[in-house]
């Protein structure tokens, strides 16, 4: 379900995604973007996850657009970035865009 293309590169991420190192995940992120107009991001489902994170690719799904890129999500949100996005609400009266993004369903 994912849109990605073959073109698209692949960022895999740490296990940790949280405000503890939120900086160094940042500077990938955006390091990737600087190089190329989409970023797929490869989040592991044992991944630690905050809401820094999603804060954070938030932001630079909106960065990307601005440059008429992209950011993607390898595969949907599971584990603890799916706890993450519960938790924060994120996932009540979802836009189709979103859940497009974080669950790749598809949109109506």
């Amino acid at each position: 379900m994912s849109s990605t293309l073959p073109g698209d590169p692949s960022l895999t991420l740490p296990t940790t995604l949280t405000i503890k190192n939120i900086v160094a995940v940042q500077e990938l992120i955006l390091d990737c973007l600087n190089r190329n107009t989409s970023a797929v991001l490869d989040i592991d489902e044992e991944a630690q996850v905050d809401l820094s994170f999603v804060q954070l690719v938030t932001a630079a799904r909106k960065q990307a657009e601005i440059k008429a890129g992209r950011v993607l999500l390898a595969r949907p949100a599971a584990g603890d970035l799916y706890d993450v996005l519960k938790r924060g609400g994120f996932l009540d009266d979802m836009t189709p865009d979103a859940a497009h993004f974080w669950l790749h369903q598809e949109k109506n």
